[in-house]
């Protein structure tokens, strides 16, 4: 049941990075950054777009990090030990993303009505490692779910593409990351149980 419900969590999971892909699309008219100091910049960090996507980028983030736990569970005995591998520098990069996300979503709109300077001097630091773990890890996760065969082989493929290229400046991959993520839940979500799962669950 607890595994099921990861599936879920990575459906919504991916239908929230979905719509917060959407969202950015607001960022046209409301250019957004760390770059400058430019008034566009700190209006975008205060409007309600800005708040809304990045509220919305967290939560598929926390939903995301519930559902690997079940995507990794389900093929946890085929995926042997590069699988354990993966997961845990997904689960690692994707923690660490929920931090970076949190401090968009609460602290930028107030540094930029209350100390709009701060936001220029580039992402913090650890943003970079951050991204490059998440991505290492949900490559690597990707490879060993198209190994072991159990998730649609073609969202397993998207996944390996979509992670590693998100260190890209590519865009639409953010997209193609989602609806891998969501086909892989589904599949999770929607498998139906085995003759010896379901005698073990009579008993």
């Amino acid at each position: 049941m607890l595994i099921r419900l990861s599936g879920a969590a990575a459906i919504f999971a991916g239908v929230l990075l979905v719509v917060a892909d959407l969202l950015s699309l607001t960022h046209l008219f409301f250019p957004l950054g760390f770059e400058s100091f430019s008034e566009p910049t700190i209006a975008t960090s205060v409007s309600h777009y800005y708040a809304l996507q990045a509220k919305t980028n967290l939560l598929a983030a926390v939903l995301l990090l519930g559902g690997l736990v079940g995507l990794y569970a389900r093929q946890a005995q085929a995926a042997g030990l590069l699988g354990l591998v993966g997961f845990l520098v997904a689960f690692l990069g994707t923690a660490l993303l929920i931090g970076f996300l949190w401090s968009t979503a609460f602290i930028v709109p107030n540094l930029a009505v209350e100390a709009p300077t701060l936001l220029g001097g580039g992402p913090p630091a650890a943003f970079y490692p951050s991204l490059v773990t998440f991505a290492l890890g949900w490559g690597i996760f990707g490879i060993v779910t198209l190994r072991a065969g159990i998730y649609p082989r073609m969202a397993a493929v998207l996944l390996v593409i979509s992670a590693i290229g998100n260190l890209l400046p590519v865009p639409f991959l953010g997209f193609v990351f989602a609806v891998a993520v969501m086909c892989i839940g589904f599949s999770l979500f929607t498998e139906l149980a085995s003759p010896a799962e379901h005698t073990q669950r009579v008993r």
